[in-house]
């Protein structure tokens, strides 16, 4: 029993001071919004998603997430906007945060765009000290149990009809009115890119590889393989560094995107808890039709 409640500590502890953001296993669709702000418009059509991922199951306190995202051109191809909200309940804190993103959107050539994006948003803090023991009651970072935190992001994307990469930090700047050593907030940097790969007619390869940083906490990276059928249903495994292999399923319905994903735990918390498991709704205004591979980049 002290040695689960060790590890509990422990994981909560590096889970409010390191890697604070939501961590998601369908790193595509329009998830992306989250992590970089140069995503919205990316695409056509506008678009909304919702969310859903229940982390370390059986775990006490573990992570419990909910995000809807939306975005839509203002001027075509030129100037997008989007939107965020993002509920995270881990251990003692709930997270709620909302934010705006505007993208600036240049074509390179005839098959390329270059974009850049601000982020601005603000995040709500609620914690439950009551709940902890042997903690310093003086101590400035229990001082307030509730915590308002406006933030501003920045981010690049380049994409094409057959690859993309992308560079952020959603959260760069946070200001926050404490003291340096008790500041909640850290940056955290995102570093992606894909492609796909047709090799047939009906078959299709979509490699994708994240990594994600943030002071006092290990890099950490996501390696993705997705397969399709006909653009309709696809099938993915990935790996996360030190932390899980993931096991995905992907379908499109005419406008209506559906994904569910499973992790198998194999770090240290293996054996306290069954896996994760995330759900993703998401549905494209404007296409009726079957997605024409050379243009569409939903799936990225």
């Amino acid at each position: 029993m002290k040695k689960l409640i060790s590890i509990i500590c422990m994981c909560l502890s590096l889970a409010m001071n390191a890697q604070q953001e939501t961590q998601y296993t369908q790193n595509q669709f329009n998830s992306n919004l989250q992590i970089n702000p140069a995503y919205a418009g990316a695409n056509d059509t506008a678009s909304i998603s919702l969310r859903c991922r229940k982390q370390w199951v059986g775990f006490a306190g573990s992570p419990f997430t909910f995000a809807f995202n939306g975005e839509t051109n203002l001027i075509k191809n030129k100037l997008a906007l989007g939107a965020t909200i993002i509920r995270d309940n881990i251990g003692i804190t709930q997270s709620t945060s909302a934010d705006f993103s505007l993208a600036s959107h240049i074509r390179i050539t005839e098959k390329s765009k270059l974009s850049f994006g601000l982020k601005a948003g603000v995040n709500f803090l609620n914690s439950d000290f009551s709940k902890l023991t042997n903690v310093d009651a003086t101590d400035p970072l229990y001082v307030t149990d509730k915590v308002t935190i406006p933030y501003l992001g920045l981010g690049a994307l380049f994409h094409s009809k057959k690859i993309y990469s992308g560079f952020s930090i959603p959260r760069l700047v946070s200001f926050e009115n404490v003291s340096p050593q008790s500041v909640i907030t850290k940056p955290h940097y995102y570093l992606y890119g894909g492609s796909r790969i047709v090799l047939n007619q009906n078959i299709e390869l979509r490699p994708a590889l994240l990594f994600k940083y943030v002071t006092a906490a290990p890099l950490e990276a996501d390696i993705a393989l997705d397969a399709w059928y006909n653009s309709i249903v696809g099938v993915g495994v990935s790996y996360r560094t030190s932390d899980a292999f993931n096991f995905m399923i992907k379908v499109r319905i005419e406008q209506i995107y559906i994904g569910y994903s499973y992790d198998m735990t194999v770090s240290g918390l293996r054996t306290f808890n069954t896996g994760s498991h995330e759900v993703y709704l998401g549905f494209e205004f404007g296409k009726k039709s079957k997605p024409d591979r050379s243009q569409n980049n939903r799936y990225f």
